[in-house]
């Protein structure tokens, strides 16, 4: 399934990890977003990528300079396609910020599975655990 961005992807979260990891407008770069979920639209069945719980951005490689200015609100989304809905790392994904940031998963990224990092992991123990009683002991 290939993933794109939706007005419930919170790209405001990615413009905020871009700020802290100190990307200006005009760079181009090389970077891992940690823990992006991958969902599923309910009403249409298609992938959308989410940005509410991704970790610290980590820049791997600064292939153009920037020119400070502000970064675009508009992002956008090339190659994202995973197996199954789930968070995963994208590593070593391309990041242009212009016009609009703009995300790309090429032959140099790998799209990693979180394994258990994210919230399925939560539903998982919750459901796999019975408590035998409820209160205070």
């Amino acid at each position: 399934m290939e993933a794109r961005i939706t007005a419930q992807s919170q790209s405001f979260k990615l413009r905020e990890r871009l700020q802290e990891a100190k990307v200006s407008h005009g760079q181009e770069l090389r970077a891992d977003l940690p823990n992006v979920r991958v969902g599923v639209l309910a009403a249409t069945g298609e992938a959308q990528l989410m940005f509410c719980n991704m970790g610290m951005i980590e820049v791997r490689e600064l292939l153009q300079p920037g020119d400070y200015g502000p970064l675009a609100t508009e992002v956008t989304l090339q190659g994202l396609a995973v197996p199954a809905p789930g968070t995963y790392d994208l590593v070593n994904a391309r990041i242009s910020v212009n016009g609009s940031i703009h995300v790309a998963v090429d032959s140099q990224t790998q799209v990693v599975p979180t394994q258990g990092r994210g919230l399925e992991s939560v539903t998982e123990v919750y459901l796999n655990y019975r408590p035998r009683g409820v209160g205070v002991s």
